[in-house]
């Protein structure tokens, strides 16, 4: 869900992470061993006894996260993971989950409206509107596809525009072009 505030139920971090494997009868060593594994993938170990109430809104995300992780499942669905962040918080729990997806190789689908973040962020865009698909592409050529975002009321990105206004041939291999390059700037800035 959009807000952690809305599925959290218990008021400590341990207990909110166990329940899921507390209510399928895990053993309590099991348990222990898998919430503390997955609050340290969280980076959230160091808290492990608070309350939720003192974490910040991007640190309760990654308590509810790491409460589906503890079941370790193949998928992760996630609605807008960065409503309500600013940009560093959002980097942040994209970042995360960016990890989780390479490191865990769980698959990571998303529900959002941020046409950038899923530039960004994602190998493969699903269009559905009126309750049909309509495209199953790469996010680069969906949001440079006029008819696929008039249709689905998708905004253009702002690069499909500054190649129409450039006269570039192909504003999806600009747009796929651009976001490589902002990738690998990321990557050179976190190595150091």
């Amino acid at each position: 869900m959009q807000s952690p505030n809305q599925m959290i139920s218990k008021p400590m971090i341990f207990d909110e992470v166990a329940l899921g494997l507390s209510v399928r009868g895990v053993p309590q060593e099991e348990i222990k061993e898998r919430v503390f594994e997955t609050l340290k993938i969280c980076g959230l170990y160091p808290f492990r006894n608070w309350p939720i109430s003192a974490l910040s809104f991007g640190q309760k995300k990654r308590v509810s996260i790491a409460s589906i992780l503890v079941m370790n499942p193949q998928v992760l669905i996630l609605d807008e993971p960065t409503a309500g962040q600013d940009y560093r918080h959002y980097t942040e729990i994209m970042e995360f989950l960016k990890e989780i997806n390479e490191s865990l190789g769980i698959t990571i689908i998303m529900i959002t409206h941020d046409m950038h973040l899923m530039l960004e962020y994602t190998d493969r865009a699903i269009v559905i509107s009126d309750g049909h698909l309509i495209a199953d592409d790469t996010p680069a050529r969906v949001l440079t596809n006029e008819r696929i975002a008039d249709k689905a009321y998708l905004k253009k990105t702002s690069l499909y525009d500054l190649a129409l206004r450039c006269g570039i041939e192909s504003p999806s291999e600009f747009a796929e072009r651009f976001i490589a390059y902002e990738r690998g700037l990321k990557e050179k800035r976190a190595d150091g």
